[in-house]
């Protein structure tokens, strides 16, 4: 997609000007100013929602010049080389001790000023009296300050069980000039709506990295997050909402708080999520907490017990914007971090010998949750404007593809190791990019590997690699690297396999010889991050302490790492298939509000057990789990066409089981994931049971573009605690400046089992009576 620099001026005017009317379509679809509809009459848009193949729009038209497609202009570099700048880790956050008050409530440390977080969102304040300014959004004096709705269907679950222990406060913001991390240091200085990133507390300054929070089993947490963007759209620079809700990553939460149910908030409001630290199947299995397996660390070097299956740890994982129809643009954007859980078994310290920590690369210096040696790396991809700008290229909705390589968004930097073992968890976190990355010496050997967990869930026993399966974007591989057998002053490079021509899919998986001399039509191939044998480096956990190359390294790679969670008889099967089957039918501009006006075409569709296609509508229930512990089997299907999908589970894990099309890789069969990659043709089926709280959640394609065109679904879980909203049909809320409206959703028969209605206290049809705007 991307011309050579050295294609012909004439050539070069040709694709930018392509780009620049892509950008304004972008900017006015972005900005309310013209319809997708309206696009699709005049005949820029496909009856199938694909970008028209005209000259002077589309990059794969005809170029005017030569019988070649006309292309895209690449990121200028500025002179700058790869691996001349150090990785950049990321923000770690610390958090804040929480109180609770004799009304209940959570508090934060008086010094900070903060109102408590309570279980009940402020909004309901609002609505008992929207004239008490207390709770008046302060930036734009209309609607709740909280973006959390109403009344005890968004409480948080649970409240009194894991009332929040520590607190976080963070801000989305415009990008400031005074951090540094972003790209590349001889990179021009980005404009503050270039990137909208986080900060820590009410005035922290928003930064790239991405930030890094430490949670731990049986600490249940607080996160508030304020909307300090601007409250005038058009200030994006082009592309991005100024509206955000922050989903958690795969963490078991109650919906509330999982942040993609539809619970968008706006710029002058926080809302705070309670990130429950919840261990799976804990109200199933070793309820009394007896298993020291099931256990995060104290404060100390001890551990705390927490109810639940220690075989479901979860370890690395992340949170991202989540909200609908602008999910690629925001996260784009820099509104991402990385969340790492410890346990019992996962602590963090490499030196605690108690039969039950792992003992894993991690450093020594800390209690729990060293990271001197285990390294979050997010790998990703983006497009700069001739400025140097951060720009998004949404050509069509295939997906989009950049031509420059970050590594915790540092154009292709290097990384100092010591001659030992480390653990890196490796995220992709591009828009449509998959990657297949191998670690390569000197000579182009590869370096061998230790794979040790798939999407934040451990494998039963380390596998050695020579290279990492294909990584679907939100996928997670833990890796160890030993670099014992290197020498102070050898370079490894960590190498990306996979070729792009567009955001279909990968093209090919290039041989390691191949790929690491790189490939001038895509340039994210080759070469991304260095790493440099050296004989001393500061810690991170200590500032101030050297680690020397001749400390002994103490950390372990056990046999075995877990158990083996058995696949039984389900009590029902689905099918869910994702592709093209069919005319989208998303509502009015936000695809979510039944009467706002007419049915949006989108091009993504999905279809339950082969029945209709739809796109998302978030008033529409595609998959209902009518009662918690019961185990079903899902296979996720592709529709064809050419696309590879990578699918994302909502609050749940699942135990892959089977594939079609593609080879079930050792790394994934029998082993929980929440990322599935399909394949062009394929599928695959998994194990899956569903618990601990109820509600709204999704499951989606995770090349976001996809995602943004309606390739979502809502599963509503009936699975909430006796006596809650949770264990009926949740109504829909719609968030307006102005406060937030309930809906009645629709239920799609082939996506509730049958007799459903029978146990249950609310009915569908009994939601118009029951709630009100």
């Amino acid at each position: 997609m991307y011309i050579s620099n050295d294609a012909s001026r004439a050539r070069q005017r040709e694709a930018q000007l392509a780009r620049d009317n892509r950008a304004e379509i972008a900017r006015a679809i972005n900005q309310e100013q013209v319809t997708r509809r309206e696009l699709l009459r005049w005949g820029i848009f496909t009856a199938s929602g694909m970008l028209a193949m005209k000259n002077g729009l589309s990059p794969f038209a005809t170029s005017a010049y030569a019988a070649v497609p006309t292309g895209a202009p690449r990121t200028p570099l500025f002179g700058v080389k790869k691996f001349s700048q150090p990785m950049h880790r990321l923000h770690l956050l610390n958090p804040v001790p929480m109180t609770r008050t004799s009304e209940g409530h959570a508090a934060f440390p008086a010094q900070l000023a903060e109102r408590p977080a309570k279980r009940l969102s402020y909004h309901t304040d609002f609505s008992a009296d929207p004239t008490n300014r207390q709770f008046i959004n302060p930036r734009t004096y209309r609607g709740p300050i909280e973006g959390r709705p109403p009344g005890e269907i968004f409480a948080h679950q649970r409240w009194d069980e894991y009332f929040p222990k520590v607190g976080y406060i963070m801000r989305l913001g415009q990008i400031t000039q005074t951090g540094s991390g972003y790209f590349h240091d001889n990179f021009p200085v980005q404009q503050p709506n270039s990137v909208w990133s986080y900060g820590a507390g009410r005035t922290g300054e928003c930064t790239l990295p991405p930030f890094l929070i430490k949670g731990r089993y049986g600490e249940p947490i607080i996160t508030r997050v304020y909307n300090d963007l601007p409250v005038n759209r058009a200030e994006n620079n082009g592309f991005g909402r100024n509206e955000t809700q922050l989903h958690f990553h795969n963490a078991h939460n109650g919906a509330e708080s999982d942040g993609a149910a539809n619970v968008h908030h706006f710029p002058g409001t926080f809302y705070d999520y309670r990130w429950s630290t919840t261990l799976a199947r804990r109200d199933k299995i070793n309820t009394q907490a007896t298993d020291r397996r099931a256990s995060g660390p104290d404060d100390s070097t001890g551990l705390v017990n927490v109810p639940g299956d220690f075989r479901e740890l979860q370890g690395s994982m992340w949170a991202h914007d989540h909200r609908f129809f602008f999910t690629a643009e925001n996260v784009y954007k820099g509104n991402l971090g990385a969340i790492n859980y410890y346990s019992g078994p996962d602590r963090g310290n490499e030196e605690l010998s108690d039969g039950v920590n792992l003992r894993l690369p991690s450093g020594k210096l800390l209690g729990w949750g060293n990271i001197d040696f285990d390294v979050n790396l997010i790998f990703s991809d983006c497009v700069c404007d001739a400025s140097g700008q951060l720009f998004f290229d949404i050509f069509d909705t295939d997906g989009m593809v950049g031509d420059v390589p970050l590594v915790n968004f540092g154009y292709a930097p290097f990384f100092e190791v010591l001659p030992r073992k480390y653990r890196f968890r490796i995220l992709n976190a591009c828009m449509s990019r998959f990657l297949k990355l191998a670690l390569a010496d000197a000579k182009g050997n590869p370096v061998p590997i230790k794979f040790i967990a798939n999407d934040g869930n451990l494998v039963v026993t380390p596998l050695t690699l020579t290279s990492l399966p294909v990584q679907g974007m939100a996928e997670r591989y833990d890796i160890i690297v030993d670099f014992s057998g290197f020498r102070i002053g050898d370079k490894i490079r960590v190498v990306n396999q996979i070729l792009h021509d567009d955001g279909r899919g990968p093209k090919e998986e290039l041989s390691l010889a191949t790929a690491i001399k790189g490939l001038s039509k895509d340039p994210v191939v080759g070469p991304m991050l260095e790493f440099r044998v050296v004989g001393a480096v500061e810690s991170v956990d200590v500032p101030g302490v050297i680690h020397r190359a001749t400390d002994p390294d103490v950390s372990r790679v056990p046999p075995k790492l877990t158990e083996q969670i058995p696949i039984v008889t389900p009590v029902r099967t689905r099918l869910v298939e994702f592709g093209r089957s069919g005319e989208g039918d998303s509502r009015g501009p936000d695809g979510c509000i039944p009467d706002c006006g007419e049915y949006v075409n989108f091009p993504w569709t999905i279809r339950i057990n082969g029945e209709s296609s739809h796109s998302m509508n978030a008033n529409r229930i595609s998959l209902l789990i009518p009662k918690a512990g019961e185990v079903e089997h899902w296979t996720y299907k592709n529709g064809g066409g050419g696309w590879d999908h990578p699918i994302h589970l909502h609050f749940e894990e699942g135990v892959t089981i089977s594939r079609t099309g593609l080879k079930l890789a050792a790394t994934e069969a029998f082993q929980r994931k929440d990322v599935w990659r399909l394949g062009e043709n394929g599928s695959v089926t998994f194990q899956v049971q569903f618990g601990e709280f109820g509600g709204a959640y999704v499951n989606h394609c995770h090349n976001t573009i996809h995602e943004d065109f309606a390739m979502l679904a809502r599963i509503q879980l009936l699975t909430g605690v006796a006596g809650t909203p949770q264990t009926a049909v949740t109504p829909t809320p719609n968030p307006t400046p102005d406060g937030v409206i309930f809906t009645a959703p629709e239920i799609l028969p082939e996506g509730a089992p049958k007799g459903w209605q029978d146990s249950q206290p609310m009915q569908a049809a009994q939601l118009e009576d029951t709630v009100k705007p």
